[in-house]
């Protein structure tokens, strides 16, 4: 948990857009992770591994609140912040103004499409990999990014932070 809790809580915070929420489905993974540990086979990481087992989780929670009819807040002063010292005061309040845009254009995305982004740029997993966690299709998850990528670049074009 020391190793991959705050990247797990991030992939789940992102997808989830629910702080508490997040929390809860870290916890849940951790404890799925410690209980099917002698399952692990090693063809990922641990990481990997363990954003597939949150990946799954974060659907549950999902699937839970559309059946209570209740929609995901948006937390928008909540992004897990990650500081490197070498890039300095301006470079900081510069990645600042760019993960808060990318966090903005991130809640534009429907929670299933967010989660396949995520998987996809937060894990070394390939769209293969990715689709037999998520009992999809590797073309369908590949399109479904293509797309998100298209509509995450004109968000951060409309703010001002992307430019060709």
């Amino acid at each position: 948990m020391r190793a991959h809790g705050d990247a797990v809580l991030g992939y789940c915070f992102r997808v989830l857009r629910d702080h508490q929420l997040a929390e809860d489905v870290r916890q849940q993974t951790f404890l799925d992770a410690f209980r099917d540990f002698d399952r692990f086979q090693g063809r990922s990481s641990r990481r990997a591994w363990l954003l597939g087992i949150a990946s799954h989780r974060c659907q549950d929670a999902i699937r839970t609140q559309q059946r209570h009819s209740r929609w995901i807040e948006n937390d928008e002063a909540a992004v897990i912040d990650t500081h490197d010292a070498r890039i300095g005061p301006s470079g900081h309040v510069e990645y600042m103004q760019v993960t808060s845009a990318l966090e903005d254009c991130l809640t534009l995305l429907s929670p299933e499409v967010r989660m396949t982004v995520l998987l996809r740029f937060q894990t070394e997993l390939t769209y293969q990999e990715i689709a037999a966690k998520l009992t999809t299709r590797a073309d369908a998850l590949q399109m479904r990014v293509t797309r998100a990528l298209s509509s995450l670049r004109r968000c951060l074009e409309n703010k001002g932070v992307y430019d060709d």
